[in-house]
């Protein structure tokens, strides 16, 4: 996955500002991971946001301040596969301090992962062997990681699992989930380990897939009363997706190797479809300066930056890049007053969101994403007047998405085939 590690503001003074104001809430949450405890030093990363859906079912995720580095059991001793382990200060990035059980079960997880489920984080034949062989090598001596392996494996086979197994499975990938991102805790330290930089880019990965697949498949079981509104769930894992996505860029910069060269950079493949994405952008570019000059309130440079980013996404998709590349890097880019605009529902943000759905889309074959997309998309017409709907127009064309009840009269550009 990769997007670049800042995000172009049109207003300079409130990315300054903002970035001020996170720094004190962070500090008066007191969210500070076990090593910073010992250094007496606080986190650069905010507390980990809510997924409703999982902190329900498993609690928090958020391990306690308690834990010091004299715990008598850490997860790695507990390991059966840690032959020489490290000292604990040597960690900086993932914490080791979270017991740990390896059996047969595990083994189970482990060489599904090797299989069949390291295909689901590969877009292409060179990152598929990263993640079949460097990855768990690499988890091997970061116990994060392997706990993140092993519940992305476990939900990969609930997915596929009747009904009895199926819950035993989300269960399983729960707790493994849990104790990845206890784990998961990384400082502004640049003197990180390379291979503890490694494990933190590919823990990241992992997680943000998970997320998305947990909720697309946890919410099969549901019935329709039990079933959250399909965009406050979204916006749920769209925060947590910017969280880890944040932690992935700062690990990156410190990763010195090339052995994951190809997850980085990865080959540009042809075009697959006709580039249409400019005129689409233009017309919300368009829409943008209409809406400022109606309302003197309306947040115009936060619109501009989220579709600026958007932009950028859509290009490389109608590029034929790999949508598991660049689809998550929108949630770390945008600012983050547009997320504010989209949970509060105001109707142009939902309609660039509605543009944000075909990247979505174009991943609907992985197991782990199925239909987000049209969900998002169809909630999203559901609650725009008839004169907003006119603006979404070629999501739904691009998605083939039926909403009953649009009544679109007039498309922004041609249809296009998707």
């Amino acid at each position: 996955m990769q997007c670049e590690s800042t995000s172009i503001w049109s207003n300079k003074r409130r990315k300054t500002s903002m970035q001020s104001d996170r720094r004190v809430r962070y500090k008066e949450q007191s969210s500070t991971c076990v090593h910073c405890l010992d250094r007496n030093m606080l986190s650069h990363y905010p507390p980990r946001p809510r997924l409703t859906r999982l902190d329900n079912k498993h609690g928090s995720f958020i391990s306690s301040p308690s834990t010091s580095s004299s715990s008598p059991t850490t997860m790695t001793e507990s390991s059966p596969l840690q032959s020489n382990p490290k000292p604990q200060h040597e960690h900086p990035c993932l914490s080791t301090h979270i017991e740990e059980t390896f059996d047969l079960k595990d083994l189970e997880l482990m060489m599904h992962w090797c299989t069949t489920t390291y295909k689901s984080m590969a877009g292409n034949p060179a990152s598929e062997r990263i993640w079949q062989t460097i990855i768990p090598q690499l988890s091997l001596r970061h116990p994060a990681l392997r706990q993140g392996i092993l519940a992305l494996s476990a939900l990969h086979l609930a997915s596929t699992s009747t009904s009895s197994r199926r819950w035993q499975y989300l269960d399983t990938a729960r707790s493994h989930q849990a104790q990845a991102l206890a784990g998961l805790r990384i400082e502004s330290d640049k003197d990180a380990p390379n291979a503890e930089s490694q494990a933190a880019f590919a823990l990241c990965c992992i997680m943000i897939v998970f997320n998305f697949g947990f909720c697309q498949i946890d919410s099969e079981n549901d019935s329709d009363e039990e079933r959250p509104n399909v965009l406050d769930e979204f916006f749920e894992v769209f925060q947590l997706t910017r969280w880890l996505v944040s932690i992935m860029m700062t690990s990156k910069e410190r990763i010195t190797t090339d052995e994951l060269n190809p997850l980085f950079h990865p080959d540009d493949p042809p075009p697959t479809m006709p580039n249409m994405s400019r005129l689409v952008i233009l017309s919300l570019q368009r829409q943008n300066d209409m809406e400022a000059m109606r309302d003197a309130m309306h947040e115009t440079d936060v619109y501009d930056s989220a579709i600026e980013h958007l932009s950028q996404a859509l290009e490389q998709l109608m590029n034929g890049g790999e949508p598991k590349v660049f689809a998550f890097c929108w949630s770390f880019r945008i600012p983050a007053e547009f997320l504010e605009l989209l949970e509060a529902r105001r109707p142009f943000a939902l309609v660039v969101l509605a543009h944000y759905t075909v990247i979505l889309h174009h991943l609907r074959s992985s197991w782990w994403m199925g239909d987000w997309g049209n969900r998002i998309l169809q909630e999203i017409g559901d609650l725009l007047d008839p004169e907003w709907r006119e603006l979404i127009g070629w999501p739904i064309d691009a998605t083939g998405c039926f909403l009953p009840r649009t009544e679109v009269q007039v498309r922004v550009i041609s249809p296009i085939g998707v």
